[in-house]
């Protein structure tokens, strides 16, 4: 076993740190105040203490939660302070503290528990009387995931939310996010990310310590965020500092993790035997045949009796390490007074790779400052300023997913280095263990975000706010990708040494230099007014314009023949003309934007909601650039009604429902103007002139995709709050997606492409459910919530080409589906192979393919578009917590249903070569002597893209579990510490698949990728 020494935390910057720290504690220091102690109990049979429950003074950071036995005690409260008691399930209680210095309180059972914030565009709503589809997390949930991504730890936790982990490769494990599917089969279906009120891409690089809150915009409510909102909306809030004396957080973990699943392939003696079966298969099956691999050959594999020659390599073992080390440290501060709030954080992690040699790993900084100050009684400025810093090697192939290729394909049969320690040429001089001597790639990546922002509330005028902000953004990143020749040893049987040689890389050391810049410049302006009229009439009025500006600058040098390997500066490299380049491009796009909401409430259960975008993109011809985005909704209180006084089972009832259009301009930037390319020389006289040649035609019409979304929802809580019930059924219509004409236009136009037009059209449509429970029991506390949520998408229109057979045809099915053979199994027998349709050089043993045009032959007219893909339909999340005595445990379990992957790649076994193959594939294939085998003979002659290598990618996972340990009160007292816990928890630790058990089912595309990261993780949280 290899142990890698990890690279120490830089003290230069701890240290910065706490003077900060110590800086901000001594300007709140103040006297000490009153000691408050008491008891805090439930108002369940026989008036459990509450374990954990959160006790705190109001508008300050000052508060303590309840030990074991419900009891807490609380310094440094002034006369006069108002003391809040808050656990979940219960409704909170207020007490103003006098002269008592004892204070137990029962808390009352929070029958509705909807009184809950939800962060919204643009502002903040009461979950009781949102009237969108708008879910939402809080943060305190997803550090409860080691995962080195936050995106990745709202896999099935929002309903709607589908979270697709492709890849664990560090610093690269970036999921792909859908909300409610796949909606246009032209540009991104990606959604909008909003961070404190800001488009941001890098969400799986935040801290997830700063995270207050995500919501996520599912239906009209995105409507606010017009053109670039169709695919719905995710907006993330940070923490902010409060008023009270200084309070530090301090978090640290350790994690170990593993890839969830290897491919396993076959041993050098199965191998050979493979490959001598598929080389009969290709000769013909002749009655005399010479196998490449000896029997006595495939003896000395088994045996391992001759090491050098035949042995038998397990590349797997040789290059992945037993488990790789990540570590995470955060600190942060906050606090205040009524003249100015801080917070303050610091972040660092380091991820490392897989593999032993290949230079895989990952280095993140954050930081974070945060303030508030009230410059006047009316005038608020705040500045919200953040960076993260990350550093990132990969191999000099660029891509991990290539270097797992090269160890799963290795050749068995082929020996990685020798007796003397010398490393022997591998699979067609590609050895997996070179990686490290090939060069390198590294990223460096250094985004800025500033927010600064200016609030005054007018006076006398009630409800009035006005609102300014300015934010800009840079991003530097530089890439260096330096590749090397490299080399090893092949054994020379005749001289019995070893003769050095170049590896089939590039044969001399070549530099690329890429330098990118982003800067985004935003301006927002926006006008709040809220008012209750008569008692009964409650108007909310919100209003802004909105400037933004983004700019990219992209250079890049080359070099290559360099005088050494050592100096990996691009100065070093040839000056020859032949042995150098370089290029260079910027772009730019630009916003204007008009937004508004106006709420009205009448007698607290009549609700209705509209809101609007006006929008302009550059990307657009002048004159067409901007349009109207428009959402409505409305809410019903049903159980506000007195016809509900006698439904005693219903705590709260509440009916909504949506409509909106909402944009989509993801699309290709001016293409109304006419573009060139250079490339066409003419002749001019005696000699060739450069010349310039039109591409695709303009489109002077083009403009945004427009999604027409409709929901329909009820939420409701039951039985005296056990129960707690969200339903939502919604439908989507999309139109104006760009596509080519194909059967509209002529077939004959002069120019080498016709452009895009927005003719497109899809429909989905879908429903989402979510349960939750939550009971104290003495002093067992618990909870239970669950969701699903079904999403199906189809083409309407995009003017194909019909095709042979209307079952191959795109429009009408889901967006994405592929075009597939009918598998039917194998030929088994001779007989069996005559009287079937087949190709012409099929063999026995071969997938049996269906001829579903009856022609009686097997053509590309027998392909079908398959009715699912590799995007789930079904996703489904399951919450399990537990608390008793300062123990608390957490299981969250997340799936998928209705999706299939293709793996192409798995088919292959016994390939010319040389490649290795999947123990999976040939266990059961075909033989002579195993004529009912399920699987295809080696060397299978199917055509590619058949069903026999489509796989139902049904799954569940427990992704998450933590058991963790709270210290009481009574031994804090003597630590001066107000909290501290220690915990163990894991990700990805079972997976239970239906069909895909060979590898890890949530990757899509097949078995040659980084695979996804089981850890196990070891952390601690005190705050002082």
């Amino acid at each position: 076993m290899i142990f890698k020494h990890k690279k120490a935390l830089p003290l230069v910057y701890l240290r910065i740190f706490f003077l900060m720290l110590l800086g901000l504690s001594l300007t709140g220091l103040k006297a000490q105040s009153l000691q408050i102690s008491g008891t805090v109990l439930s108002d369940e049979e026989g008036n459990p203490p509450i374990i954990g429950a959160n006790v705190f003074v109001k508008g300050t950071t000052n508060g303590v939660a309840t030990d074991i036995d419900g009891n807490y005690t609380i310094s440094n409260v002034e006369k006069g302070a108002t003391l809040v008691f808050t656990y979940i399930g219960f409704k909170n209680q207020e007490i103003v503290v006098e002269n008592s210095k004892v204070l137990d309180v029962t808390l009352v059972t929070d029958v509705t528990a909807i009184d809950e914030i939800i962060v919204i565009g643009y502002g903040e709503s009461r979950k009781e009387t949102l009237t969108g589809s708008v879910v939402s997390v809080k943060g305190a949930e997803l550090v409860k995931n080691p995962s080195a991504n936050l995106t990745s730890s709202l896999a099935g936790r929002l309903p709607g939310l589908i979270v697709n982990q492709r890849s664990g490769q560090p610093g690269a494990d970036d999921p792909n996010l859908l909300i409610r599917g796949v909606g246009t089969f032209s540009g991104g279906n990606g959604p909008l990310i909003i961070v404190d009120g800001v488009p941001r891409s890098l969400m799986g690089r935040l801290n997830p310590d700063d995270i207050e809150s995500i919501s996520v915009l599912k239906d009209a409510s995105a409507a606010i965020y017009g053109a670039r909102a169709a695919n719905g909306v995710i907006l993330i809030t940070t923490k902010s500092g409060s008023k009270g004396k200084p309070e530090f957080n301090v978090s640290m973990n350790q994690s170990f993790s593993s890839p969830t699943k290897i491919l396993d392939v076959l041993d050098a003696a199965t191998y050979a035997q493979v490959f001598n079966e598929a080389e009969w298969y290709r000769a013909g099956r002749p009655a005399n045949f010479t196998s490449f691999y000896t029997a006595d050959a495939i003896q000395k594999f088994q045996d391992g009796s001759d090491p050098v020659l035949y042995p038998n390599t397990d590349w797997v073992g040789e290059m992945l390490k037993p488990y790789s080390v990540q570590q995470r440290v955060n600190l942060s501060a906050q606090g205040g007074n009524d003249a100015a709030r801080y917070f303050l954080s610091f972040g660092y992690m380091n991820q490392d790779g897989n593999f032993y040699n290949t230079p895989v790993d990952y280095n993140q900084y954050n930081f974070r400052v945060k303030l508030d100050v009230n410059l006047t009684k009316n005038l608020t400025l705040g500045a919200n300023v953040s960076a993260i810093l990350n550093n990132r090697s990969n191999s000099a192939v660029n891509s991990n997913n290539v270097d797992f290729t090269n160890i799963l394909l290795a050749n068995p049969t082929l020996v990685a280095r020798y007796p003397n320690g010398l490393i022997a040429p591998g699979r067609l001089g590609e050895n997996p263990l070179l990686m490290d001597q090939r060069g390198y790639t590294k990223i460096n990546d250094a985004p800025l975000y500033s927010s600064f922002t200016a609030t005054y509330t007018v006076p006398g005028v009630e409800g009035l706010k006005l609102t300014g902000s300015y934010n800009y953004d840079l991003s530097n990143q530089f890439e260096k990708r330096f590749v090397t020749p490299y080399f090893f040893h092949e054994y020379n049987v005749n001289t019995q040494t070893y003769d050095r040689k170049r590896g089939t890389g590039s044969s001399t050391t070549e530099l690329w230099n890429t330098y990118n810049k982003w800067t985004t410049r935003l301006a927002n302006v926006r006008v709040n007014y809220d008012k209750l009229i008569a008692e009964k009439h409650k108007v909310g009025f919100m209003a802004g314009i909105e400037r933004q500006q983004n700019d990219n600058i992209w250079a890049q040098a080359y070099r290559k023949n360099f005088v050494s390997t050592a100096i990996d500066q691009i100065n070093v490299g040839s000056n020859a003309p032949e042995d150098k380049n370089n290029g260079g491009s910027t772009s730019a796009s630009a916003y204007n934007n008009y937004f508004g909401r106006l709420n009205y409430s009448f007698n607290g259960k009549y609700l209705a909601e509209f809101l609007f975008r006006y929008d302009g993109s550059q990307i657009f011809p002048e004159g067409s650039r901007y349009g109207f985005f428009p959402g409505v909704s409305a809410g019903w209180l049903v159980s506000e009604e007195s016809f509900m006084d006698n439904v005693g089972f219903v705590d709260f009832l509440k009916l909504r429902g949506s409509y909106g259009q909402i944009g989509n301009d993801r699309v290709a930037a001016y293409q109304y103007l006419q573009s060139f390319s250079f490339g066409q020389n003419y002749v001019f006289g005696n000699g060739d002139v450069p010349g310039i040649f039109a591409n695709t035609l303009p489109n002077p019409n083009i403009t945004w995709e427009v999604a027409e979304k409709l929901d329909l929802g009820i939420q409701s809580t039951l039985f005296n709050g056990l129960l707690g019930v969200d339903l939502t059924l919604w439908n989507q219509k999309r139109s104006n997606i760009l596509a080519k004409r194909n059967v509209s236009i002529s077939n004959v136009l002069g120019f080498s492409a016709i452009p895009d037009e927005n003719i497109g059209k899809t429909s989905s449509k879908g429903f989402e459910i979510e349960l939750n429970h939550r009971r104290t029991i003495g002093k067992v506390s618990y909870g239970i919530s669950g969701n699903t949520s079904f999403a199906r998408s189809r083409i309407d229109f995009m003017d194909e080409v019909p095709q042979d057979e209307e079952i191959k045809n795109q429009t009408g099915r889901p967006i994405g589906a592929g075009l597939f053979y009918e598998a039917d199994g194998i030929f088994n027998t001779q007989e069996e192979l005559e009287s079937y349709p087949h190709l012409s050089n099929a063999q026995v043993g071969d997938t049996k393919i269906v001829d579903l045009n009856g022609d009686g032959m097997i053509n590309a007219a027998d392909q079908f578009r398959f009715n699912y893909t590799s995007t789930p339909e079904v996703v489904f999340g399951l919450n399990l917590d537990l608390a008793y005595q300062g123990f608390d445990i957490t299981m969250f379990f997340q799936g998928q249903t209705n999706a299939y992957n293709y793996d192409g790649g798995f088919a292959s076994l016994g390939n010319s070569n040389f490649d290795n193959a999947s123990v999976y594939r040939a266990e059961d294939r075909w033989t002579v002597d195993n004529p009912n085998g399920t699987k295809p003979r080696a060397g299978d002659n199917a055509p590619s893209n058949n069903t026999m290598w489509l796989f139902d990618a049904t799954f569940a996972r427990l992704k998450n579990m933590e058991v963790g340990y709270s210290l009481p009160n009574s031994l804090l007292g003597r630590t001066g510490l107000s909290q501290a816990r220690i915990y163990v928890s894991g990700s990805n630790l079972l997976t239970w698949a239906k069909e895909i058990k060979w590898v890890d089912p949530e990757v899509n595309g097949g078995f040659l990728y980084y695979p996804q990261q089981r850890v196990l993780n070891l952390g601690a949280n005190i705050k002082f």
